[in-house]
């Protein structure tokens, strides 16, 4: 992909694109396919089966097949030209539309490819898990990871249960992209390229403004297009599919708790810029508390850690209004003193 593109942010984009891919074409062959399965480089690692088969096979197979790339990347990277990718990049336009008059406007105009990859990859990620519903049953009697995590509430069926699950994972998974619109404040700033317009009358209140909105809008636009993709798929094969509604309310429900990562990720950015990639540490350890925590056993409290875990099962639970007031007001108060932190602070700082 470095050969491909002509930018290290496609590069990225392109990476992360095909990770998501075999990760989703994996899952669906493990379910429904084992040809499929193969055809990844995670499915095909998979069947080494360390500890318990272990075949060789997968690993020959794999280190040839990086061979064969490597070589394909050699001769690619000695036919192209030096600084420009294989993929002709696109000419802008002449003139800037009314849009990039504002802070705002620049930011999505930024992060408008890394918007669209992660809304059509997390709808695809939400459709993957969808396509589960139609043989639940025989998934979880394969599966015995699953079945530990599933949230013990006696009153419920096992496809209550799944939903409830797979929300609250994909909201701390859609938390990503919200971040990252944040963290892209931080990476103009690295660049010198902020300096462009606070050397002019933009304020900083502005140009932090129009990055966390961005990241609000991102994090509730990736949790509606979870949902529907949840629903979609899920539809497309049960006999009696689920209602829509409970699973958009249930993936909102989590909304105010994306919001806290958001505001964590701009307290950050404007106070110690230096150390903002704490913010994903303590994701990584939201990911492993809320959603490993039963499987590895972790005590509940260390779930309540995380904005995450005093989010009930929804949409088995309700949602305590208490609870949605306390993370929002959080959220904001978070993002205030980042908005306080980044107007006082010298750029670089």
């Amino acid at each position: 992909f470095a050969q491909l593109s002509d930018t290290s942010r496609g590069t990225i984009g392109y990476s992360f694109a095909f990770l998501g891919l075999i990760y989703i074409v994996r899952g669906i062959g493990d379910i429904s396919s084992e040809a499929l399965s193969l055809i990844t480089p995670l499915g095909l690692i998979n069947r080494a089966q360390p500890y318990v088969g272990n075949h060789w096979w997968p690993l020959l197979v794999t280190l040839a097949l990086s061979g064969l790339v490597a070589v394909v990347v050699l001769r690619l990277n000695a036919v192209r030209d030096l600084e420009a990718g294989l993929i002709p990049a696109k000419p802008g336009p002449k003139n800037a539309s009314g849009l990039l008059r504002g802070p705002f406007g620049l930011a999505l105009r930024l992060q408008k490819t890394p918007i669209i990859g992660w809304a059509v990859g997390m709808f695809i990620f939400g459709a993957s898990y969808g396509s589960i519903f139609g043989d639940i049953e025989k998934f979880f009697e394969t599966s015995d990871f699953y079945q530990q995590l599933l949230p013990s509430i006696e009153g419920f069926s096992l496809t209550e249960q799944f939903v409830a699950m797979i929300i609250s994972m994909l909201a701390i998974i859609s938390a990503i992209p919200a971040i990252l619109m944040i963290m892209k404040l931080r990476g103009e700033e690295t660049a010198n390229r902020t300096e462009h317009l606070l050397a002019r009358a933009v304020p900083r209140i502005k140009i932090m403004g129009g990055y966390l909105m961005l990241g609000i809008l991102v994090a509730a636009a990736m949790q509606v297009l979870t949902a529907l993709g949840l629903w979609s798929a899920a539809a497309s094969v049960m006999d009696e599919p689920l209602a829509l509604g409970p699973i958009l309310q249930g993936a909102l429900a989590y909304l105010p708790a994306m919001l806290i990562m958001v505001g964590l990720a701009a307290l950050l950015v404007g106070v110690a810029p230096g150390v903002a990639s704490v913010c994903w540490i303590y994701l990584a350890f939201t990911f492993f508390a809320v959603y490993l925590g039963a499987a590895m056993q972790i005590p509940e409290w260390i779930g309540k850690l995380t904005p995450f875990g005093h989010i009930p099962n929804v949409p088995m639970e309700e949602v305590s209004s208490v609870v949605i007031i306390i993370s929002v007001v959080l959220a904001l108060v978070l993002m205030v003193l980042g908005f306080a932190g980044y107007r006082r602070r010298d750029i670089h700082g």
